[in-house]
C-alpha cells in the first residue's frame, strides 16, 4: 500500500544494491576475526606480561608501601611520611654545634654518586667515540679489535673488580711498582680518605677551607679507581652502540664532503657528529641511569663499608647497607624510592631538553 501510494505521488522507492547487503553481511565475520586475533595475540604476550608485572612492576608497588612503615625484618607499624621526613630532615644537612652545618648521609652518598657520574660519563662517552671512530675505518684487525675491546663489558664484573682491587694494592699491587720505578712516591690508594683536590692544594702548600665539607673536594683515589674501572669495564658496551650508529651513516655524505675538500675533524663535526646524535642521546640516558645505579665496583672495591670515611659510599650502596647491614627496610626503600623520583626527573630532563638537538634522519 506504502509502495503504491509512493509510485502515484511520483517517487522512487529506495532499493538497496545487492552489493551493500553483500558487504553489511561480511562486516560481522570480520569484526569477529580481528577480535579473535587481537585474543591470540594477547595470550601469546600473556607469560611476558605477567613476568613484566611480577618481577618488575610489582616489586617497586610493594617498595612504595613498605615505605610507609617501620619495617625491620618484619612489619612494625605503620608510620605514613616518617621515613621521608627523616631522609630531608636529618640526613641531608646536619647541624652540629662544633662544626656547623655538615652534609647528612645521604646527602654524602648523593655526592659520591654525582662524582661518580661525572667522572664515567663523559670520559667513557668520549673515548668510545673515539675508539669507535677509528674502528670504522680501519680495513685490517677490524673484528679482532672490536671482540677484544667487548671482552671487558662480558666479564665478570666481581671477578674483574677484585683484579682491579689487587692491582692497587698498596704493598704488591703493580699501580704502586709502577710509581716506585718512575720515581714516585707510592699511594694508598684504596685506604686514603683524603680527596685528590685536597691533596693537591696541601702539595702547593695550600690549606683546605674548614667551613666546607670534605666530601665537596671531589673523589679519593678510591673513588677515582673505581671510576676508572667503571670506564674499563662499559666502554666495549658503548663502542658497539657507536659503530651501529655509525654504519646508519649514507656513505654518500661523507665522501661528498670529502670530494667538497673538508678534511676529518670537519666531517666529523658537521655530518658524523649530527647524524650521531640519536646514538649519543640514547647513550647518554643509559649511562646516567647506569651511574645511579651502579653497586658491584663499590662493593667489591670497599668491602661493602663505602670507606675510607663513606667516601665510596654511594646512593645505591647506602640502601644496602640500611636494608641489610641495619635491618631498615622501610627506611632504605624510601631512600630507594627517592632515587627512583630522581633518576624519573632526570630522565624527563633529559628527554624535555635533549631531544631538541636529536637530528633523526628521514
Amino acid at each position: 500500500m506504502i509502495f503504491k501510494e509512493a509510485v502515484a505521488l511520483g517517487s522512487k522507492p529506495t532499493v538497496k544494491p545487492a552489493a551493500t547487503l553483500r558487504e553489511r553481511k561480511q562486516v560481522k565475520p570480520r569484526s569477529k576475526r580481528k577480535i579473535r586475533e587481537a585474543w591470540t595475540g594477547f595470550m601469546y604476550a600473556l607469560p611476558a606480561l605477567a613476568l613484566l608485572l611480577l618481577f618488575r612492576y610489582w616489586p617497586l608497588v610493594f617498595g612504595m608501601w613498605i615505605s610507609l612503615w617501620k619495617w625491620g625484618y618484619v612489619p612494625e607499624r605503620f608510620i605514613g611520611l616518617d621515613n621521608y621526613v627523616r631522609i630531608f630532615t636529618e640526613d641531608l644537612i646536619v647541624s652540629d654545634s662544633g662544626a656547623g652545618l655538615e652534609l647528612g648521609a645521604v646527602a654524602q652518598a648523593f655526592m659520591v654518586t654525582i662524582f661518580y657520574a661525572i667522572g664515567t660519563i663523559p670520559l667513557t662517552l668520549l673515548l668510545a667515540f673515539i675508539v669507535a671512530y677509528v674502528l670504522f675505518h680501519i680495513t685490517k684487525g677490524k673484528t679482532l679489535l672490536r671482540v677484544l675491546f667487548f671482552l671487558p663489558y662480558i666479564t665478570s664484573h666481581v671477578a674483574a673488580a677484585i683484579v682491579f682491587k689487587w692491582i692497587f694494592h698498596p704493598s704488591v699491587g703493580l699501580a704502586n711498582w709502577g710509581v716506585r720505578s718512575m720515581g714516585g712516591t707510592p699511594q694508598q690508594w684504596l685506604t686514603d680518605p683524603d680527596p685528590i683536590l685536597i691533596k693537591l692544594i696541601t702539595t702547593l702548600g695550600g690549606q683546605w677551607p674548614a667551613a666546607i665539607p670534605t666530601v665537596l673536594a671531589g673523589p679519593t683515589w678510591a673513588l677515582a679507581v673505581i671510576i676508572l674501572f667503571s670506564i674499563w669495564s662499559s666502554l666495549g658496551f658503548q663502542i658497539i652502540v657507536f659503530l651501529s650508529g655509525m654504519t646508519q651513516i649514507p656513505h654518500d655524505l661523507t665522501e661528498a664532503a670529502r670530494i667538497d675538500g673538508a678534511r676529518t675533524w670537519n666531517v666529523i663535526r658537521h655530518v658524523t657528529l649530527p647524524l650521531l646524535s640519536p646514538t649519543w642521546f640514547l647513550l647518554t640516558i643509559v649511562s646516567v641511569i647506569g651511574a645511579f645505579e651502579s653497586f658491584n665496583a663499590f662493593y667489591v672495591f670497599s668491602g661493602g663499608e663505602g670507606g675510607p670515611l663513606g667516601s665510596t659510599m654511594s646512593l645505591p650502596l647506602y640502601i644496602f647497607r640500611s636494608f641489610y647491614v641495619y635491618g631498615q627496610i622501610g627506611y632504605a626503600s624510601a631512600v630507594s624510592m627517592v632515587l627512583f623520583v630522581l633518576l624519573l626527573g632526570l630522565t624527563w630532563l633529559q628527554l624535555r631538553y635533549g631531544e631538541k638537538k636529536v637530528h633523526y634522519m628521514h
